[in-house]
């Protein structure tokens, strides 16, 4: 039997920085990972503005092999059926998801049980008790006075918190594959393909010198389909040669804003990052997962000091973050608020009244495409 103060299932950046948070105020945080750390995740890798602030002040300078090569990613590079093209300034960095996250887990200071997976658990009036099996297939009871779930947008934890919610989501399937190649793909940029066609968000960028291609189906699609009609349509483009595929990641993904499906928790259980819907429009949800996790942590020190559940505060607190996230899928608010992660009105600003007008049009066009 483990006993702690708080209990975090999920070793990404938003169980992280809630256990961060508790270590830093004298809680004794414990951190429950499935797989073994270091682990691959299908994620860009994109550390936008809010991310990059949230880390340097939660957690100091990054290690220099988090970053990848390029480490500066300047725009998201918008590519639009009409043959045109518009930058939206992102101003971010370029990490791997497997060296950040061991990064993370060891900087958080907290206790970490990687390859612990939690079977079951059951709230109470003082706490939570967990029931977690190794990789070896020993059993492990966990015992804290507060749960924060941080695993994920399939969460289990919010499927048993909450399963009529889950069953009214949508549930899409990425594909992310890494390719060592030589290719013409401008390296610094984030490519997004704006072609609803192909599929709901087609991307691509180079890291390390590899190329890295993702797409995310719809239900009624395979994404191992969308992902062959995107290389079809960028691959004679960019001068492939040589293709070797060195990685294939893939997971569920669902956008909870649209229809304000999200999940937050019960009166000791706080659901924190995509677990509990925080995933803005372009399915960036680093930022989100750090500044939520970090309210989970500071709002479990503040229920523990003053003896009181942290449910109704952590709703309370949170709100920002959720509001945030609705804005980023209403066109007005993404093209022309500022504070997004992707900064569309810096973009048109910089361009002449013309080209303004066009990347706008061929913005909503898509836009509306992808909302259905």
């Amino acid at each position: 039997m483990i006993e702690c103060d708080v209990a975090i299932v999920g070793a990404g950046p938003a169980g992280c920085s809630a256990a961060r948070e508790c270590t830093r105020r004298g809680l004794k945080a414990v951190i429950l990972e499935k797989k073994r750390i270091p682990r691959h995740k299908a994620c860009s890798g994109i550390l936008v503005p809010d991310s990059i602030r949230t880390l340097s002040e939660h957690f100091g300078d990054m290690a220099q092999d988090v970053f990848a090569s390029p480490s500066h990613v300047h725009a998201m590079r918008m590519h639009f059926p009409s043959g045109n093209a518009g930058d939206i300034p992102i101003q971010g960095l370029m990490i791997w998801r497997d060296r950040l996250d061991a990064w993370l887990c060891k900087s958080s200071q907290a206790v970490v049980l990687d390859e612990t997976k939690m079977l079951s658990f059951k709230e109470g009036i003082d706490g939570v008790d967990l029931l977690c099996i190794k990789s070896n297939g020993e059993l492990l009871e966990v015992h804290s006075r507060i749960l924060i779930a941080a695993d994920g947008g399939a969460s289990r934890t919010v499927k048993q918190i909450d399963p009529s919610l889950t069953a009214k989501l949508t549930w899409y399937v990425a594909l992310q594959e890494t390719y060592a190649c030589e290719c013409h793909l401008e390296p610094g940029l984030f490519h997004f393909f704006a072609f609803p066609g192909i599929s709901l968000y087609p991307s691509a960028y180079v890291k390390d010198g590899l190329l890295v291609m993702e797409v995310v189906a719809q239900p009624k699609d395979k994404a191992t389909s969308a992902m062959a009609r995107f290389k079809e349509h960028l691959w004679r483009r960019i001068g492939i040669q040589q293709a070797c595929l060195i990685r294939r990641l893939g997971c569920r993904v669902t956008y909870a804003a649209p229809k304000g499906l999200f999940c937050f928790g019960s009166e000791r259980i706080l659901v924190s990052g995509e677990a509990s819907g925080l995933l803005n429009f372009f399915g960036e949800g680093i930022s989100s997962a750090l500044a939520s996790g970090r309210i989970a942590g500071s709002v479990s020190f503040e229920s523990i000091r003053q003896g009181v559940s942290p449910g109704r505060l952590y709703r309370q607190e949170i709100e920002t973050e959720k509001r945030k996230t609705v804005s980023t899928f209403n066109y007005k608010t993404l093209l022309f608020q500022e504070g997004n992660a992707f900064n569309f009105k810096k973009g048109l600003q910089v361009l002449n009244w013309r080209e303004r007008v066009r990347l706008s049009k061929n913005l909503l066009k898509w836009f509306l495409a992808v909302k259905g």
